[in-house]
């Protein structure tokens, strides 16, 4: 639904550069003014002998797991390097973006996806990942180095045999300094934060020339562990838990914060 809540608000868009863009049109659509600043790059990791042997025994593997779009992207992109997937090769992602980007690459959706939260709780309380579906089965889990260790040793304690391929890095912009003294330069309204590697990275890019910007200015995340972090770290306005960490939530949390601020304007 299009409204006016958004129009002259500036607001900070933090995702990787490669996946702005859509949130950026979303704001535009709502006459928001999107600032963009990358607090996380996404790099491909050279596959290692062992990650080579893995795909090289995807036949006999049952079931693959995708934990972000970028491990979509990156999974795929392996997976195909080695021939056609196998339609015996059940797949599963956490959240919708990664299942609209495997319906993307592939043009099908993957086999398992939560349709509400999307976590790997949400994943793991699917009945195709219950111990009766999966003891004995062989379980590639995709994703970047690092992150949760929840997903892997739960589908173990079920009986899966489990393997990661870690086939990326996130790690923080060399932004030049022009870029962040332009932020700081900004009447910012609102940020937009997806994780916590990306709330630390962020107090790290803008803390030491625009603290008072920084720490004032109100914060979307999407997790109450982030909304923690936020304020152990010293953000001292609003900030919002957004319900998922899709665009549309994250737009709507904006824009809750867009309606409560124009109903506050208009009492004084």
């Amino acid at each position: 639904m299009q409204t006016d809540l958004l129009a002259g608000i500036r607001i900070l868009v933090t995702r990787p550069v490669h996946q702005a863009q859509a949130f950026c049109d979303m704001l535009f659509e709502q006459a928001g003014q999107a600032i963009r600043l990358p607090v996380i790059n996404i790099e491909a990791v050279k596959l290692s002998p062992e990650m080579t042997g893995i795909l090289d025994r995807i036949d006999k593997i049952d079931f693959a797991v995708f934990i972000s779009p970028n491990a979509v992207e990156f999974g795929l992109a392996a997976l195909l390097a080695h021939g056609e997937i196998s339609d015996k090769l059940k797949l599963a992602t956490i959240g919708k973006a990664s299942a609209t980007k495997m319906q993307t690459i592939l043009g099908r959706l993957p086999d398992i996806y939560p349709l509400e939260q999307y976590n790997s709780e949400a994943l793991l309380a699917l009945d195709s990942l219950q111990s009766s579906r999966i003891n004995n089965k062989k379980i590639i889990i995709f994703r970047g180095q690092g992150g949760r260790e929840l997903l892997a040793e739960t589908l173990q304690q079920r009986g899966a045999r489990v393997d990661y391929l870690e086939l990326y890095r996130r790690t923080m912009p060399q932004l030049q300094h022009h870029e962040v003294e332009s932020v700081c330069a900004s009447t910012l309204d609102i940020i937009t934060v997806t994780s916590n590697e990306g709330l630390n990275n962020l107090v790290v890019i803008l803390s030491a020339l625009c603290p008072e910007l920084l720490w004032q200015t109100p914060l979307v995340v999407v997790t109450e562990k982030m909304h923690t972090n936020a304020r152990n770290l010293g953000f001292k306005n609003t900030i919002l838990v957004a319900k998922k960490a899709s665009n549309e939530a994250i737009l709507e949390s904006v824009l809750e914060w867009a309606k409560i601020r124009k109903q506050s304007i208009k009492a004084k």
